[in-house]
């Protein structure tokens, strides 16, 4: 990339290999384009703009996040807020993420701003450091920001599970996904459950006290 550098994962392990012919269909980019406000600048400059299908680049592999998280439900279609977060995950992904941006910050994963102009970044760990399902995940807790949902604890932790915050979404979209994902495979709904299972050890103060 022109201003910032990563090594690739195995893309095998990573989802990518699975998913990136997936999103290489110009229907699929320019619905998701539109749907989640991609702009040319902000993913430009090695970000992947001039190479949509390239799965080593930012751009292939949040789009393959995208893919994952709106047709992983064996009903996609089926939006309604009174099924399971499988089901409307996408639907609330949509509604509250403004814009999603790309950038750097090689030590982080994503940011969301939310107020009078709301947007979200998306930094080198997330394209580098998750898997697609994992990817599909973090865009579910972005979106619980972009609602106007902080963390409400130290080092970005959340207070409880009851607190109802971004890293209980998080956790209940990968729960469901391992457990109902299709169009997938066994080895990215495996992932899915130990990030779930690691956010629960690990991003509750007052720990839930269960695991996936």
């Amino acid at each position: 990339m022109a201003t910032c550098t990563a090594t690739v994962p195995d893309l095998v392990t990573s989802g990518d290999t699975l998913y990136g012919p997936r999103i290489c269909r110009q229907a699929f980019i320019n619905w998701a384009w539109d749907a989640h406000d991609f702009d040319k600048k902000d993913w430009a400059n090695g970000f992947g703009f001039y190479s949509v299908c390239d799965n080593r680049r930012p751009l292939s592999r949040t789009l393959s996040a995208i893919w994952c998280l709106n047709y992983s439900a064996a009903d996609y279609m089926n939006e309604s807020y009174s099924s399971n977060i499988l089901q409307w995950g996408r639907r609330y992904v949509r509604e509250r993420i403004d814009e999603l941006d790309a950038r750097c910050g090689s030590g982080n994963i994503a940011y969301t701003k939310w107020g009078v102009h709301n947007w979200t970044q998306l930094y080198l760990g997330f394209f580098y450091k998750r898997a697609v399902s994992e990817r599909a995940g973090g865009l579910v807790h972005e979106a619980r920001h972009a609602s106007g949902k902080g963390h409400n604890d130290v080092n970005h932790n959340d207070s409880s599970w009851d607190y109802n915050g971004a890293w209980r979404w998080q956790v209940c979209w990968l729960a469901w996904f391992a457990h109902a994902g299709t169009r997938t495979s066994k080895p990215l709904k495996k992932l899915a459950r130990q990030r779930a299972n690691n956010i629960l050890k690990t991003r509750f103060t007052s720990k839930p006290g269960f695991t996936v």
